[in-house]
């Protein structure tokens, strides 16, 4: 009788793997204070596709003998970014509760930079802000950052998964 698989099991370990790129990434954008930069996307986005590429092509090629359907493909991205956005969210409420508590401060100051420079009225950028204050709790952004992970490895999956499929 043949064992019944888990693709939970089987990517634990994938799902580490990028959970510790991405901490390593954003440790680095901190350290060398690219935070606020919005240019820092465009490598972290070409990080996570390529290390996704080389963790799905693993999976297929070690757990099914490789071949995967594209749904199969999709759905371990997905739980693969499952595990690291855990990961990250992990270090994300280190980081604002521990490390760095003004962080959240220096946030809200780059967020209504941005609004001021779109000539957002004067009540209309404190009610903002003052919104912001109450989203940007450490346990809140490490449980947002979960949820945008497993959005966000969707669509990456989806991309990726076309290249994987065999």
């Amino acid at each position: 009788m043949e064992e019944k698989r888990s693709i939970w099991k089987e990517t634990l370990n994938y799902g580490i793997i990028l959970g510790l790129v991405s901490v390593g990434f954003s440790v680095l954008t901190y350290m060398f204070d690219l935070t606020f930069k919005s240019w820092i996307m465009l490598p972290s986005l070409v990080i996570s596709l390529i290390v996704l590429y080389f963790l799905l092509r693993a999976y297929r090629d070690h757990y099914n003998n490789g071949y995967i359907t594209y749904g199969k493909s999709v759905g371990a991205g997905v739980v693969i970014n499952l595990y690291a956005g855990i990961i990250t969210a992990i270090y994300i409420y280190v980081l604002y509760a521990f490390i760095d508590p003004g962080l959240v401060e220096k946030s809200l100051a780059f967020a209504q930079e941005k609004m001021i420079a779109k000539g957002i009225p004067e009540e209309a950028l404190d009610a903002a802000t003052a919104m912001q204050a109450k989203m940007m709790k450490p346990w809140i952004q490490a449980i947002s950052s979960v949820f945008y992970s497993v959005l966000f490895g969707l669509l990456i999956s989806l991309v990726v998964s076309l290249f994987i499929m065999k």
